[in-house]
């Protein structure tokens, strides 16, 4: 291999390979050594550090789509608990019994959409931009000091 090597280079290659009794060829092949070892470190970081950046917004996205989950649950059972009106022991039995049957038809069709790999709540949110008004506004009634 011949390779061009400025002066200041060289005068360091010489004056090393004197000062350590070695041949000029084996000071280069160190450097170049170190040189390729130092690079691929670099390179093996730098795709450490881009996954572990993929992993993050990951992380992030399933965050976020756990908190839109909490939200909707906790609305889900404000209404609920909101508009309901109350049962007798009979009618609890008949919506326990509706519920049952119901709740095998849901539970199938959730385990379809996600073997499928369908997201529910990225289609939902991507179909449709709610804003307030959307909503029906609810005054609370106010809480009785005990």
């Amino acid at each position: 291999m011949i390779a061009y090597v400025p002066s200041h280079l060289h005068a360091k290659v010489v004056a090393l390979s004197k000062k350590q009794g070695l041949t000029q060829s084996s000071v280069i092949e160190d450097a170049l050594a170190v040189y390729f070892s130092v690079s691929s470190h670099h390179e093996r970081d730098a795709a450490l550090i881009k996954r572990q950046d993929e992993m993050i917004r990951q992380m992030s996205r399933i965050e976020r789509d756990q908190n839109a989950v909490m939200e909707m649950a906790d609305m889900l059972a404000w209404y609920q608990l909101a508009f309901a009106p109350p049962m007798t022991p009979e009618q609890k039995q008949a919506a326990k019994a509706r519920a049952n049957s119901g709740v095998e038809s849901f539970r199938s069709h959730v385990a379809e959409r996600i073997n499928s790999g369908r997201k529910l709540l990225g289609e939902a949110l991507a179909d449709a931009v709610f804003s307030e008004d959307d909503f029906a506004q609810i005054e609370h009634p106010p809480v009785a000091a005990e």
